[in-house]
């Protein structure tokens, strides 16, 4: 069958005329768009409340069998990062719920004083909560995950049923080219802040 195939394909392919001359593109000017203006459901994010967090299921299937992490932030950055630790570690979180023979789920990790400093940091309105898409990173061989706070996405009134996006987006698709890969690097020396439980 495979052999008929084969030769189906080969008997009835016409060669490829000589193809056209590729076009030399500048980057200059492109912006990369941004993730949150595209449908989403399986990307890792986080979505913060007033008084809680919560990341979803995609974020716990980058890390298998993770149970605890650390959360860290740059307040000047506006940048919040996942890391994986081991459950003794000084302010580790529990994140999920299970392990062991039962398989992982993601949890309600309740903070009132974590988010409302958030919430301070960025400014944010209590009657929304927010999702931020994350994106794996590396700093010195250690996987983490990146959130930035600037790149929301805002509900109304706890339902997806009001979603909404920062006013400033409307007159952009996403970071310039020459800025995207320089937004995402990181360095842990770099004022980021291991977060106390609350």
């Amino acid at each position: 069958m495979e052999t008929n195939s084969a030769n189906y394909l080969f008997n009835n392919s016409h060669p490829m005329e000589e193809l056209p001359e590729e076009e030399v593109v500048d980057l200059a000017g492109y912006q990369v768009t941004k993730a949150e203006l595209f449908a989403h459901s399986r990307e890792p994010a986080i979505t913060i409340w007033d008084n809680k967090l919560k990341f979803n299921m995609a974020c716990l299937r980058r890390f298998p069998g993770v149970t605890h992490i650390q959360v860290l932030i740059h307040p000047e950055q506006k940048r919040l990062i996942i890391r994986p630790c081991e459950a003794d570690t000084p302010d580790s979180l529990i994140w999920a719920k299970g392990g062991g023979e039962k398989e992982l789920s993601n949890r309600d990790l309740l903070c009132k004083v974590f988010a409302a400093k958030v919430f301070d940091l960025m400014q944010w309105d209590g009657q929304y909560r927010y999702k931020i898409l994350g994106k794996p990173a590396t700093c010195d061989g250690e996987v983490l995950f990146l959130f930035r706070l600037n790149d929301f996405e805002l509900f109304v009134g706890g339902k997806r049923k009001g979603a909404y996006l920062p006013k400033d987006w409307r007159d952009y698709f996403g970071t310039p080219v020459e800025e995207h890969e320089e937004s995402y690097k990181i360095d842990l020396a770099d004022g980021y802040i291991t977060t106390d439980k609350a």
